[in-house]
């Protein structure tokens, strides 16, 4: 394959800091008229014929190297070294702990696997003159992927980041843009666009067979406990640079007992549910709408209920998007069914006999898909099955389909599609964070002229009274009504919301 020219570190910087995206919201909205332990299994990788290794050194071997391996980025490792004519060569993590490990279970092998060798880095920039590396793999915090995508595409490098694609709504609109100016393939780490079964059901949905789409809702009912508080000063591990861990956003001490993984509770470096397992949820009830813009507006109600603890990330949420006239509503459940599952193993609750996955509303139905991304039905309404779809697929060998033809066309989620679910998430968040504690009479008030979002609303109220939260003194935050201003690319009449769909990046991390 033809290696992109070398391009040095100034060279890039200059690029980046000329091509800024074209505004705040980067995406047209529609108009009156108009994607760890904690992720689901990943599809084992297509096997290589016998005759040929997955690890080919070949000169045509597409070489990556993946950032962030101490925990989905290990599913990154393994899914891209499992591909014919595919070479992971190079691990990067600022966690050196980690990395070492990593490179150690690459050298060791298993009984299914033979080892290899890896290069390791603590700084990705060390990556991104290299010319035998084509492709950067990126799963770090959120609050570091748009930076690091930038950085990869602009040094010539294809990119695949994990969702969300960003940690603010520019900073999406940003890495389109700079897919598109460099001609890179950018893919989004939302593996459900790949399975075929969930393929098979959005098009059934799109062709008609669901007939007129009165909702599409997505569940994240996934059980999360408290985090802990800081009694006193916490620490970064002493292996993590926790500098370049922070990245582009404001220095801040650690005010949490754990780093890894619990970021994604605290909104200064996470998203909360609705940007960690819900996006892969909320990128498929956007995708069944057929919606390729930014909602008309946007509602938020929920909290961080039930416990206190160092996260200000809702636990418990009903977001509500209008997409030019049909509702999109997600679902956030932290807590169990009710108190004494508290006390167990948190069984959560369901609905249409889902926790985790998307149930699509039409007149002729429902159809509901799983969080397995390998199995989805539609149920007439009478609540029979009339039609099952089974059948997963492999993300990352579509990806690398994708580079090995240098042609974005051939991704299953592109990088458009990762930024506009990535941005749902934000705005449904956003929403929140400009939110008051609000009696529960005014909630029911606001909600009442949306039928879609007072039930999810009821519902919610009722799954918090089953876990003994008294809402007269414990109360939920009902959010800022957010309208999105089509002429000016804007929220409208709101500048302090409008200024929180982008950041300034913290020296030396600009992007």
């Amino acid at each position: 394959m033809t290696r992109p020219s070398r391009t040095s570190r100034r060279d890039f910087l200059a690029i980046s800091a000329s091509g800024a995206a074209a505004g705040v919201l980067g995406g047209k909205a529609m108009g009156q008229d108009g994607s760890t332990p904690e992720e689901p299994p990943v599809q084992a990788p297509q096997q290589a014929p016998e005759q040929e290794s997955p690890n080919d050194s070949s000169s045509d071997a597409i070489r990556v190297a993946v950032v962030g391996v101490h925990s989905r980025g290990w599913n990154h490792v393994m899914g891209f070294h499992g591909q014919p004519g595919c070479e992971v060569v190079a691990l990067c993590d600022v966690d050196s702990e980690v990395l070492a490990n990593r490179a150690r279970e690459c050298a060791t092998g298993t009984d299914k696997r033979a080892g290899f060798e890896v290069e390791t880095t603590g700084d990705m920039r060390t990556l991104l003159n290299r010319d035998d590396i084509d492709a950067i793999a990126i799963a770090t915090p959120n609050h570091t992927h748009a930076m690091l995508a930038c950085w990869a595409l602009d040094a010539g490098k294809h990119v695949y980041v994990e969702k969300p694609v960003s940690h603010v709504v520019e900073e999406g609109a940003r890495i389109v843009e700079a897919a598109r100016r460099n001609g890179k393939v950018c893919a989004t780490g939302t593996q459900g666009r790949t399975s075929s079964s969930v393929r098979d059901a959005i098009e059934f949905v799109h062709s008609g067979g669901l007939g007129k789409v009165h909702c599409s809702r997505g569940l994240c009912y996934k059980p999360r406990r408290p985090i802990g508080n800081s009694n006193g000063p916490c620490f970064a591990p002493a292996t993590v640079d926790y500098d370049r861990w922070l990245g582009p956003v404001e220095y801040r001490a650690l005010e949490r007992p754990r780093l890894h993984y619990d970021w994604h509770w605290d909104l200064h470096t996470g998203n909360g549910d609705l940007g960690n397992q819900g996006i892969h949820q909320m990128d498929i009830a956007r995708w069944a709408l057929g919606c390729d813009a930014l909602p008309n507006r946007v509602l938020s109600v929920g909290g961080r209920l039930g416990y206190a603890d160092a996260g200000d990330s809702p636990n418990t949420q009903v977001a509500w998007f209008d997409c030019n006239g049909t509702p999109l509503v997600f679902e956030v459940r932290g807590l169990p069914r009710d108190k004494a599952a508290q006390s167990d193993k948190w069984e959560m609750d369901t609905y249409e006999g889902q926790s985790i996955g998307n149930i699509v509303h039409g007149e002729n139905g429902v159809v509901r898909i799983s969080n397995s991304y390998s199995w989805a039905d539609f149920l007439d309404n009478d609540g029979n099955m009339v039609q099952e779809w089974k059948g997963g697929g492999d993300h990352f060998a579509n990806f690398v389909e994708a580079v090995r033809a240098d042609d974005p066309a051939l991704l299953n989620a592109s990088i458009q599609d990762g930024h506009l679910s990535s941005a749902f998430c934000h705005l449904g968040i956003l929403s929140h964070r400009l939110g008051s504690p609000t009696d529960t009479t005014v909630v029911d008030h606001a909600m009442k002229s949306e039928p879609t979002a007072n039930e999810a609303w009821g519902r919610m109220r009722d799954h918090l009274v089953a876990n003994e939260i008294d809402l007269r003194t414990e109360k939920v935050t009902l959010g800022r009504p957010l309208t999105i201003d089509v002429a000016s690319n804007t929220i409208a009449r709101d500048p302090q919301a409008t200024r929180m769909l982008a950041r300034t990046s913290r020296p030396p991390f600009e992007f």
